[in-house]
């Protein structure tokens, strides 16, 4: 009877283990799959700030959520320098704007004067990648805009390949917590274990890095730098009579600021001619007393 329950139990663990393995060859395989949707598990937890989709809210970190964004997987980063007479007002209609298109400010930092006057402020803005056209359009209406620039990245591959892993790693772990409910001795149970934390924390890493690409899908961000009108740089002339006035600004400039640096280069003149001075008179000192000391050493010529 012991021999027996000796050998049913070794056939039980034959059996855990060949089922342990098998699923393992599943999940090995399940990683190079690239097409179709799972479900969530309940391992996936829902995140408030994720966009609807056909009136639901969707996690951005699963393979549902992923596959609501894959038409949109467009980054795009803008750039304008704006200015006004006063940049804090304008860095405030900036904000306002930004509101009103369902935005947000990431950062804020303003510059002053000796006097405490603002004169220049770097807004860091989100908008819904949707309305980044029309509030680019729309900062001539708050300040003189003097550059603009738009860029967008093409990461839909970036997206198609977390997808797939997303949804490799949410099946193994289906799997892995069916098999963790069937195991029968301690040993199986703690090598289920290990491998369904290690397929959870992978999972988790690509949720995060998952809704770090989405956010900037769905959030374009816009740098915006702010500066007083004198602060501009004039615009490069486009006409023969253009660029002899800009020729004849430029000839000036470069006298007026080599008389500038010759004015501040005369006070510097006596001490550099003294330095000049005990410099020679130093060197004509130790050459005549090498001189003297020559002299002085050397044997008269015998008879």
């Amino acid at each position: 009877m012991i021999l027996m329950n000796r050998r049913n139990i070794a056939t039980m663990k034959i059996k855990t283990l060949a089922a342990v393995l098998a699923l393992s060859a599943v999940t090995l395989s399940g990683c190079a799959y690239s097409g179709g949707e799972v479900a969530v598990s309940d391992v996936v937890g829902y995140d408030p700030g994720a966009p609807a989709v056909d009136g639901k809210a969707t996690d951005l970190g699963s393979a549902a959520g992923i596959s609501s964004v894959r038409d949109e997987s467009i980054i795009t980063t803008a750039y304008a320098f704006i200015t006004g007479d006063d940049p804090a007002a304008v860095a405030d209609a900036v904000e306002s704007r930004s509101t009103a298109a369902q935005g947000k400010i990431d950062g804020r930092s303003a510059y002053s004067d000796n006097d405490g006057k603002i004169t220049s402020v770097s807004l860091t803005v989100r908008v819904p990648a949707a309305a980044v056209d029309s509030f680019l359009a729309g900062l001539d209406e708050i300040g003189t805009v003097h550059s603009l620039s738009q860029n967008s990245t093409d990461i839909t591959l970036t997206v198609t390949d977390y997808e797939a892993r997303i949804s490799a790693l949410e099946s193994s772990i289906a799997r892995f917590t069916a098999l963790e409910k069937s195991a029968k001795t301690t040993q199986d149970l703690i090598e289920i274990e290990s491998a369904l934390a290690d397929r959870q924390a992978q999972l988790e890493q690509l949720q995060s890095e998952m809704r770090y690409y989405s956010d900037q899908v769905a959030l374009s961000t816009i740098q915006i730098d702010i500066g007083l009108p004198d602060s501009a740089t004039d615009p490069i002339p486009d006409d023969f009579w253009g660029g002899i006035v800009a020729g004849w600004y430029g000839l000036l400039a470069f006298f007026g600021g080599t008389l500038v640096a010759i004015g501040m280069t005369i006070p510097w003149l006596p001490v550099v001619a003294a330095i000049t001075w005990l410099g020679w008179w130093l060197v004509r000192r130790v050459a005549a007393r090498q001189t003297a000391k020559s002299a002085s050493t050397k044997k008269p010529a015998k008879r």
